[in-house]
């Protein structure tokens, strides 16, 4: 019988985390789609939804995309979806007429809530036996990886 276990740590520890760090939000994300009922939703929507429920409504169309790391037409495109099922809406900002800021609905609100008890179970399923200490290092680290990967240059492959 085939038993799931993580790649070794030998004999680099850092070489393995990244596969470790991939299996790990993989399994994550497989087991929020499905206590959430989100099967068929593209990651995408559910990356839109999850940055709009953990702090960035009311955020512009163009600061969502960014603090994803996400393209603006993609995030468009999701938005699009997700203002016609009624779950947000977007408002012109005072300040800047031509930015729009993106609100949940009433119904969004209520979708919102359903998603993130989701999201609660999840982490209460995956994160149990693990002491809150290092979970807060875990989340340094994670914040510290994707701060490093905002500032690495990727450059263009020239096409021959």
């Amino acid at each position: 019988m085939f038993q799931s276990r993580f790649p070794d740590q030998k004999p680099n520890a850092a070489f393995t985390f990244g596969t470790n760090l991939n299996r790990a939000s993989r399994l994550w994300r497989t087991i929020f789609r499905a206590i959430a009922g989100l099967h068929a939703r593209p990651s995408p929507y559910i990356a839109v939804l999850s940055y709009l429920i953990t702090g960035a409504e009311g955020a512009t169309q163009k600061e969502l995309a960014s603090l994803m790391g996400a393209d603006a037409p993609t995030v468009v495109r999701v938005l699009d979806v997700l203002e016609q099922q009624g779950y947000v809406e977007r408002r012109r900002r005072e300040a800047d007429r031509r930015s729009k800021t993106v609100h949940f609905t009433e119904t969004g609100a209520a979708f919102a809530e359903e998603f993130r008890r989701a999201g609660e179970q999840t982490s209460a399923q995956l994160l149990a036996g693990c002491d809150a200490a290092d979970i807060e290092a875990a989340i340094r680290v994670f914040r510290r990886i994707s701060e490093n990967a905002e500032c690495v240059r990727i450059p263009d492959k020239a096409v021959t």
